[in-house]
Parts: structure tokens; C-alpha cells; sequence
């Protein structure tokens, strides 16, 4: 194959980046062993990304995708393949106050764009650790969650059109996501392994082609948030606070975050003397439940409302109420990645990470059954919960140890995190996308309709299939097709 210097050599202002260095931090994703490229290639506009398109077609140069490079299934993990790049994509074109949305390009920081719409009153509300690096366009792409999402949504629920490039260089149709209502509690609510290529570029990880613009609902900033820590026993009890919460507050509940008591001890241990929980003394809880509500008056009691549910409603007395300024409970919701990868560390075994979800209605059943299931046949593994309990998400991380290391070829660990989850009518890829790290479970466990919908818009987009060619494993599922 030409190198790129070669393959886009009709392009002379296209900017590509072949030095080492400059190459290096495309090469490192957010978690995972680096990747190797032989060049970097920063188009500045879209007719400019087009032609790039339509050359890597002509010359069946295959292109990784980096946005912010904060995914963590791999996906942005080049093995060979040139790095496309949209960071030069970066303007906030238009901002509608009145109708509430924003037109901007994809390449947008989450954290840049609100920075600009909190003096207007107004948010795009993705709430992650990662909105500092993380882009719009990544976020629509991948259909992203957060804590936020069982308010307003995921990403493709903020987007109100979408406006890019199928992989062979054409133009896509503009398509708009749906827009977000209350789920049923006994369907899933994120699901990124079940992608829609009906929905175009919104959803379908940048398999199909690229989001270049969208136009984005956006919410106004509330005037008021409040939120505590809720001890429970177990996380069946958990969800029982979460529909007590929806009959008092409705559509005022803007978080329902749960953290395990071994996540919790995590933080504790990484923070040393400044942790601090919110309780008169430590209730010892199995799980946390950080609930966050909203109000849109100024002057109304929001905290009193809280209180009353806490103390009138829960019946918690007054030493179970974890009430503290919302950026300290934050900060510890924040806090736990990092806590375990510094456990990590000192165990010396390793560690998977899952991300998957169920049903509201089945997803307190499914975690008891899950740590139980493990526990019976790997009783060494430090076992993480934490994360959307509003939508049923929920972010797993194993630890082994140095005895008893875990891998990414812990097959049956893996199999029976899988198993659990699609036991309980789960999804084993929630909101971080499928990438190269899930492509054979994909294979493997989604729907076949799925499967097949996927395999043939790829074949219909990408028809020298250029575009991550990795993810979702459709280097496999594409050559299977066409044997």
C-alpha cells in the first residue's frame, strides 16, 4: 500500500503530520497500549475532508478516526492504519438563544461549547469526566450517555440535525436523533450495540462516515441544583428511591448516579486525609446513590424539597442524610477511575472494565446477581460498581491480582459478565461504543438483525471499507460477506 504521503499527494495543503513526535500522542488512547501510524492527516474543511474520502477509496488507504481520544473500546487505536483527525473543525457557527440550540462543528470541545452557552443561560447537557477533550461530534457519533442522561438524554437525543460525509466521500443526508422521552422501564435505554443506520452518522461510531456540523438541542441552566448522598443495603432498595424520587421531583431529577462501597473505599484510600463523607458518621453502606435535582426558580427552597424527601419520604434520620455542596459530591463520583487505576497498581493483577446496562426495571436484580456469580468462582477479584443507575447503566471494573492476574484473555470472566448481563435483557456495551475491543461479542451477541443492517450500510458506504475499519469487527464481518 502507497504511504499517505503518496495516496494525497494531489491534496498539497492538506496538513499531515509524519514526524514521530508530532505523531506519538494520536498513537495513545485514553486506556490501552498504544498504536502505531504512519502519519496524521488534519483536513481543514469539508471539502478538504472529502477529497480525503474520496482518495483513501481510490487508493484503499484505511483511516482511524481521533477525536478527543478519551473512548476507551480501542477504537481510536491505529494499527497501522493513517489517522484522520477533525480537530481543525472546531468553530461554534451559530447560537440561537431563543429557540435554544447551537450550530457547531464537530470537532467542538463538550466543555468549550458550554463554556461559551453558561453566560447565555443555556447547556448542552453531557456530563462526563472527559467533556474537557471530548467533541460534539464523537459524542452524537457514539450516541454517548453520562450522568445527565436520565434528564435529557443521550447525545443523539441533544441532536437536532446532523450534517457530514458518508466514508466514500459523498454527502450524507441530514438526519435528526430522536427526541428523549421517559423510557419503559422494561426496555433498555442505552444500548451502543444495536446501532441504527437509519439514524445516518448519529449512533454508528464512524463506521458509516463522519459528522462534519450539528445543530444541537440545548437546555436551559437551571437556576438551582441540589443534590445528596442516599446510603442503601442494596440496589433493588436503590431503585426503589429512584421511584420514589420520580413521583416527588418528575422531570426535576437531573442525576441518579450509584457508587459501590468498594468504589467508595477506593476514593477514600486515594484521597487520603481530605475525604470526606457527608455524614455525621459513616453509615457503612453497601451502595451510594448520588441524587441530583434542579429547579428552574431562583427563590424556590430547592434544598428544603430535598430535605423533605430525604428525611419525610425515605424516613432517613438526619445522620443517614449526606447533604453537601454539589461540587464535593461531584468530585467523588469524579474520583473513581482514578482510584482504581491506582488500586490496579498496587495489586499488580490487571483489570477489565465493562460497560453495560438493562432495563431500568431489572437492574437492581442484576447487579446482586452479577457480584454474587463472580464472587462464587473468583472470589479474589476486586469487584467496582459504580455508575448510571437512572438509565441502568453501570460501569464494572475487575481487578486481579498479582496471584490471580486478569486479561483481556480472561475469556470465561469475560463470558460470564456477558452471560449475567444478557440474562437480565442487558446490553454488553452501553454508551462507550463497541470499537475493536467488543468486535467479536458483537459478532457474537447482538441481534442478528443488527448485525446484518450494520454489515450491509458498511458495504453501501464504505465500499472499500477505509473508515475504522476495525470497529465493531467489520474487518471480519465484511470479508465473511463478501466470501
Amino acid at each position: 500500500m502507497n504511504p499517505p504521503s503518496v495516496v494525497f499527494a494531489a491534496l498539497p495543503e492538506l496538513r499531515i503530520l509524519s514526524d514521530a513526535t508530532q505523531r506519538e500522542r494520536y498513537e495513545r488512547p485514553e486506556r490501552g497500549s498504544p498504536g502505531h501510524t504512519p502519519a496524521v492527516l488534519l483536513p481543514q474543511d469539508e471539502a478538504e475532508l472529502a477529497a480525503v474520502l474520496r482518495l483513501a477509496q481510490t487508493a484503499r488507504c484505511p483511516l482511524v478516526v481521533s477525536a478527543g481520544r478519551t473512548g476507551l473500546v480501542e477504537a481510536q487505536r491505529p494499527e497501522g492504519e493513517a489517522v484522520l483527525s477533525l480537530e481543525k473543525f472546531n468553530r461554534i457557527l451559530a447560537i440561537d438563544r431563543e429557540g435554544r440550540q447551537a450550530t457547531v462543528e464537530a470537532g467542538v470541545a463538550v466543555d468549550a461549547l458550554n463554556g461559551v452557552l453558561e453566560p447565555l443561560g443555556l447547556v448542552w447537557p453531557m456530563e462526563m469526566g472527559s467533556t474537557s477533550s471530548a467533541t460534539v461530534g464523537a459524542c452524537i457519533a457514539n450516541g454517548s450517555a453520562g450522568a445527565n442522561a436520565v434528564c435529557y438524554g443521550t447525545a443523539a437525543h441533544l441532536a437536532d440535525a446532523v450534517w457530514g460525509l458518508w466514508a466514500d466521500g459523498s454527502a450524507a443526508p441530514e438526519t435528526a436523533g430522536p427526541v428523549w422521552t421517559r423510557p419503559d422501564p422494561y426496555q433498555l435505554v442505552i444500548d451502543s450495540a444495536a446501532p441504527d443506520p437509519a439514524l445516518g452518522l448519529i449512533g454508528t461510531q464512524g463506521v458509516l462516515g463522519l459528522i462534519t456540523r450539528a445543530r444541537l438541542r440545548l437546555q436551559a441552566l437551571p437556576a438551582q441544583r441540589e443534590a445528596a448522598l442516599i446510603p442503601v443495603a442494596d440496589m433493588p432498595a436503590a431503585m426503589l428511591v429512584l421511584s420514589a424520587a420520580r413521583a416527588v421531583f418528575g422531570a426535576d431529577i437531573e442525576e441518579f448516579e450509584f457508587i459501590g462501597q468498594r468504589a467508595m473505599q477506593l476514593v477514600r484510600a486515594l484521597r487520603g486525609e481530605s475525604f470526606r463523607l457527608p455524614f455525621e458518621r459513616d453509615p457503612q453502606a453497601n451502595f451510594y446513590l448520588l441524587l441530583q435535582i434542579k429547579s428552574a426558580e431562583a427563590d424556590e427552597d430547592l434544598a428544603g424539597r430535598l430535605y423533605g424527601f430525604l428525611a419525610e419520604t425515605l424516613r432517613l434520620p438526619d445522620e443517614q442524610i449526606g447533604y453537601a455542596p454539589l461540587k464535593a459530591l461531584k468530585a467523588i463520583r469524579h474520583s473513581i477511575t482514578e482510584a482504581s487505576n491506582h488500586a490496579m497498581k498496587q495489586r499488580g493483577g490487571g483489570r477489565l472494565a465493562f460497560d453495560t446496562a438493562t432495563p431500568i426495571a431489572r437492574f437492581g436484580d442484576y447487579l446482586a446477581g452479577l457480584e454474587a456469580s463472580l464472587r462464587a468462582d473468583w472470589p479474589q477479584i476486586d469487584f467496582i460498581a459504580f455508575g448510571h443507575a437512572g438509565v441502568g447503566g453501570a460501569h464494572l471494573h475487575l481487578l486481579g491480582t498479582a496471584a490471580h492476574p486478569v486479561t483481556a484473555e480472561s475469556a470465561a470472566l469475560i463470558a460470564r459478565v456477558f452471560d449475567v448481563t444478557a440474562a437480565h435483557g442487558g446490553s454488553f456495551s452501553a454508551e462507550h461504543g463497541v470499537g475493536s475491543k467488543w468486535g467479536e461479542e458483537f459478532a457474537r451477541r447482538a441481534r442478528p438483525g443488527v448485525v446484518t443492517a450494520l454489515v450491509a450500510a458498511k458495504l453501501l458506504r464504505d465500499p472499500a471499507h477505509i473508515l475504522n475499519p476495525r470497529s465493531f469487527g467489520l474487518d471480519r464481518l465484511v470479508r465473511k460477506a463478501n466470501a
